[in-house]
């Protein structure tokens, strides 16, 4: 998009236009001319003829008056010129705060050296009484040194040392480069991107040729976007900038009032093009070069409101040398609105202008330290940041506080007292972005607010969250309503890695109770339990847990276990709890490794319940757990879920119960390892498994044929159950002889073994009378009668030792639907065998 409304860029002469580019280097290392045979060398001493001056230019004239070369001396006062050829010429010294010295001529042959001493006159330059009403002077050669008098002089001779070399040693410096985005307004930084830069230097930024600036502007519009360019200082000493530019002397400012400056603003003939205008501000008493401030001409109103411009400061090291010490140029960037709009009146509003200002770019540099060898030459003070993180409760900690700033790469964190502090930044305001451990452990947002960046020394402040805030936003509300808390914690190994993937449970029991005691004690009580598995960092959380009991945490993992306990009062929301995967040698661990295990080390399972109705998870449901003579009660939580450490492998009955549906009971297999039992509750019908369920670690994709049997089992719903127990106490030969004690059953045992229903000579419903022979089924495959027999022969069945259960229904009502159930041909009964 080609306008102002299009990409901005800055540019230096290093690189081809091109939008969005960020800033070039601060300081490029100078480039040498040609070399030449004729040199002249030197000391520069000061007036008293002891002490020599560095800081100098020298700059040595040909016979008709031109410049032919200049030099800077170095710390020692010393110089070298190169000279094009030999011949006659004329030196002079150019020292900031003085006029001009003459030295003597020099004439020198071709390809030799000559040798010089030179002493600066003691003629200081005094810009107190420079009258500000001069008149405006243009058209003056850059060359002449005296532009509108002294003044422009002085501010020359600073230009002319940035940009000079000298022989010695090179500065280094520690300078930062940034391009940052304000909104339409420059108050608040949304973006910022900052490089920091270390390296020999002598020279500042530099800019397209004055040529170039001459013919093209200042501010070039393509269809790739709209280009700033800045001045440096060879562009300002130019003779085409002299020669387009008018001159002035402009008073001091309020904020500033030692300082004069000498204004310049583009010839009548350049008023139509972008150019620019401004002011190189020079310290009256001492006669420096302070600040160049210029801005863009002749753009559009919309853009010139955002005062689009750029500030250059330069700098006079302690040894006499100067640089650019701090640049930024300002580019509004607008795009275009709608020309017009409906008033509501029926009537057409046209807009001043197609354009608008969406945001201001700003580029620019800063030098932050400069030193030669090892002294230190300069060091940057800048604006700071410092912010205090206040906290309403120690449990949420201002120690460790993260503070960033958005659309910027500073960062910092807070002291023992919560204080954060940032030095240098930029100056400007930013929006600030607070965390703490604790908060980013929980994945909450970090708390907003802005700042200001200032040389002065007030703090701002910002409040963290209390702890009920950081308890509602860790948690789900309904697992907290009724004043429940959290508990959270890492958990790493023994070298402190963050161990991925581990379960961690929260336990507690309550309301024990004694039952059964005629037939042997049964301990009965109530148990709470909660759990997670840690991230990738080794984070957990787990909410809802109560307020008040002992809660024992545990860990088990292959490379170790631990367990912690920990009580949260009505004062306390939440706590952390850090876990440590110890070997077994920790009294912790082994702790953990029976609670989890069993005394004997024996590998338990992890049981994870989950009661649903409806296709949706149902909390507040009641499970009860039998497991040997204890039985374990249990409340599904918000999320209708329940977590069992320490569980045996093998058979597992789960009774559930919920007002409003029908109670009962399931019963499934479960592995070492973690396994997820699936229940299905209904207003009609008695619990159900779902059809998948993950068990030991493993998803499994069906039910287990001896989990239907033994949930059918616990709720009775076969006419007979013979358990693998019944098997093992009768310990038959064949599998047909435990079914001879069935009292629905008779066993014919003739010409083979048969099953025939006690009603087989009853009266058929289609009133005949026929042998009533009972089905047969195999873990859910039925078995068909060999040909020309009408009843399966009982031998046929698996050996007793093979079986690990078998089911009697004594008529088609019994029948399970999915096996036939409830058909017109059924009602003889069957026979279901399982095995193990």
């Amino acid at each position: 998009m080609s306008g102002l409304g299009g990409t901005i860029a800055r540019e230096w002469a290093d690189h081809p236009p091109c939008a969005g580019r960020v800033p070039v280097a601060l300081l490029l290392l100078a480039v040498g001319g040609r070399l030449y045979a004729q040199t002249v060398s030197g000391i520069v001493m000061m007036p008293d003829s002891v002490h020599p001056a560095p800081g100098v230019i020298v700059v040595a004239t040909g016979a008709r008056g031109d410049t032919t070369a200049r030099v800077l001396t170095n710390q020692a006062g010393r110089f070298t010129i190169r000279l094009p050829a030999a011949g006659r010429y004329g030196l002079t010294m150019l020292r900031i705060g003085y006029r001009p010295t003459q030295g003597p001529p020099v004439v020198i042959a071709a390809g030799e050296s000559e040798t010089v001493r030179l002493v600066l006159a003691d003629r200081p330059v005094t810009l107190s009484s420079v009258n500000v009403r001069d008149r405006e002077t243009c058209r003056v050669s850059a060359d002449t040194g005296f532009m509108v008098t002294r003044v422009w002089d002085e501010a020359r001779k600073a230009m002319l040392t940035t940009q000079l070399v000298g022989d010695e040693t090179p500065l280094f410096a520690e300078w930062i480069e940034y391009d940052r985005v304000l909104d339409s307004t420059a108050r608040l930084v949304r973006q910022q991107h900052v490089r920091t830069s270390r390296g020999p230097t002598t020279h500042a930024f530099r800019s397209r040729p004055a040529q170039y600036l001459d013919s093209a502007g200042y501010v070039v519009a393509d269809s790739s976007g709209t280009t700033y360019f800045a001045p440096d200082a060879d562009v300002l000493l130019s003779e085409s900038f002299a020669a387009g530019h008018c001159f002035r002397l402009v008073g001091a400012p309020s904020y500033a009032p030692n300082l004069i400056g000498v204004g310049f603003q583009p010839s009548r003939d350049r008023r139509d093009k972008h150019d620019i205008e401004g002011t190189l501000w020079v310290d009256r008493a001492s006669a420096e070069l302070r600040t160049l401030e210029f801005r863009y001409t002749n753009l559009p109103d919309v853009i010139m409101a955002a005062q689009p411009g750029g500030v250059v400061q330069f700098l006079r090291l302690s040894d006499g040398h100067w640089l650019v010490s701090d640049w930024r140029l300002r580019m509004p960037r607008a795009e275009p609105r709608g020309r017009s709009s409906n008033n509501g009146l029926g009537r057409i509003v046209m807009a001043a202008s197609n354009l608008v200002v969406r945001d201001i770019q700003i580029a620019g540099g800063e030098v932050n330290r400069v030193t030669r060898r090892d002294t230190l030459l300069y060091a940057a003070a800048g604006p700071s940041i410092a912010l205090q993180v206040v906290s309403r409760d120690t449990l949420v900690p201002p120690a460790g506080a993260r503070l960033t700033l958005e659309g910027t790469d500073y960062a910092g964190r807070a002291d023992s007292l919560g204080l954060v502090k940032l030095s240098p930044v930029l100056a400007g305001r930013y929006r600030a972005r607070v965390s703490i451990p604790l908060m980013d452990s929980l994945g909450m947002p970090a708390i907003t607010g802005e700042v200001e960046a200032r040389t002065g020394a007030r703090i701002d402040s910002l409040e963290l969250p209390s702890p009920n805030d950081v308890l509602f936003a860790a948690c789900p509300r309904d697992s907290v309503r009724k004043g429940e808390g959290m508990l959270h914690g890492v958990v790493r190994d023994e070298r402190a890695r963050p161990v991925r993937g581990a379960a961690v449970t929260v336990v507690w029991q309550g309301n024990f109770e004694m039952v059964g005691l005629r037939d042997g004690s049964h301990l009965l009580y109530d148990q709470g339990s909660l759990g997670a598995v840690t991230g990738d960092a080794g984070n957990w959380r787990v909410c809802g847990v109560p307020r008040g009991p002992s809660l024992a945490v545990r860990v088990v993992t292959d490379s170790g276990s631990d367990i912690q306990r920990v009580r949260l009062d009505e004062r306390r929301a939440f706590a952390s709890v850090d876990l440590v995967t110890h070997a077994k040698t920790s009294a912790a661990a082994a702790e953990a490794e029976v609670a989890t295990r069993g005394p004997a080390g024996a590998a338990r399972a992890v049981v994870e319940i989950s009661v649903m109705a409806d296709g949706v998870e149902l909390p507040g449901a009641q499970v009860e757990v039998a497991e040997g003579n204890q039985t374990r009660r249990l409340t599904t939580g918000s999320t209708g879920r329940v977590l069992l450490p320490g569980v045996a492998p093998g058979m597992l009955t789960v009774r559930v119960r919920r007002l409003g549906y029908v109670p009962g009971a399931v019963v499934a297999r479960v592995d070492v390892g973690r396994n997820t039992i699936p229940i299905i509750l209904a207003r009609t019908a008695l619990p159900t498994l779902d059809t998948v369920r993950v068990m030991g670690n493993t998803r499994l994709f069906g039910l287990g044929r001896n989990d239907e049997f033994e949930t059918r089992r616990v709720n009775h719903l076969a006419t007979v159950s013979i358990t693998r127990e019944d098997i093992r106490k009768r310990n038959p030969v064949d599998a047909w002889q435990m079914l001879t004690t069935v009292p629905s059953i008779r066993i014919i045992d003739s010409a083979g073994v048969t099953a025939e229903s006690t009603r087989s000579n009853d009266m058929l419903p289609d009133g005949s009378q026929r042998k009533c022979y009972i089905r047969v089924m195999v873990d859910g495959l039925e078995l068909m009668p060999r040909q020309g027999q009408n009843a399966v022969d009982l031998r046929q069945l698996p050996k007793p030792e093979e079986i690990h259960g078998i089911e009697v229904f004594a008529g088609p009502a019994s029948i399970p639907v999915q096996y036939g159930g409830a058909g017109t041909d059924k009602w003889c009964g069957l026979i279901a065998i399982w095995t193990r």
